[in-house]
C-alpha cells in the first residue's frame, strides 16, 4: 500500500517564508549556497571539477587491469573449455584483450606452455612464462613505434 505523506507546501501554511529565510534572502542566485561563486572559500567540488580557480593541467591515465601467473594458471581450465583461449599445437594462446586484462604480472608460477598476446607482461613474468616454455608478444602497434624510437623519426624530403 503507498505511504500517504503531507506534501510540503501543506507542510509550510502559516510558516510565512516556507523554509527560504528573510526576504532578502530570496534574491539573486548569492542566497543559495554554491550558486553563483557564494561562500568564503568557494567550495570543495570546485577542486575536483576544475569549476573555479584551479587549471587542470595533466589527465588521469586510466589503470589497465593486472592479472598474476598465478591466476592465469588457475583459470586456464576455465577459459579453454569456455573458449575464451585456445590451444594450438600444445600451446594455449591468450589474448588480454579478449580476457580483460592488460598486463600479466610475475606473482606465482606457471607450468603449461602459454602464450599471451595483446598485453604487456613484466619482466619476472616474462623470465616465469619463457622457463615454462611460453612465449610472450607485445601489444599490437607497439613494435612499429619502438622500430621508429632506434632510428630516430623519419626526417622529411626536401624536393
Amino acid at each position: 500500500m503507498v505511504v500517504r505523506r503531507r506534501r510540503k507546501k501543506n507542510k509550510q501554511r502559516g510558516n510565512r517564508t516556507h523554509g527560504g529565510g528573510g526576504t532578502k534572502n530570496r534574491r539573486g542566485s548569492g542566497s543559495r549556497g554554491g550558486v553563483g561563486r557564494a561562500g568564503s572559500h568557494k567550495h570543495k567540488f570546485s577542486k575536483y571539477y576544475a569549476t573555479f580557480g584551479v587549471k587542470r593541467m595533466f589527465k588521469a591515465k586510466a589503470k589497465e587491469p593486472a592479472i598474476n601467473l598465478e591466476q592465469v594458471s588457475g583459470r586456464l581450465a576455465e577459459w579453454v573449455a569456455n573458449g575464451k583461449a585456445r590451444n594450438e599445437a600444445g600451446t594455449i594462446i591468450l589474448d588480454g584483450k579478449e580476457l580483460g586484462f592488460g598486463k600479466v604480472l610475475g606473482k606465482g608460477s606457471i607450468s603449461e606452455k602459454v602464450r599471451f598476446v595483446n598485453a604487456r607482461i613484466s619482466a619476472k613474468a616474462a623470465s616465469k612464462i619463457e622457463a615454462a616454455g611460453g612465449t610472450a608478444e607485445a601489444e599490437a602497434g607497439e613494435d612499429e613505434f619502438e622500430a621508429e624510437s632506434e632510428e630516430g623519426p623519419e626526417e622529411p624530403e626536401n624536393k
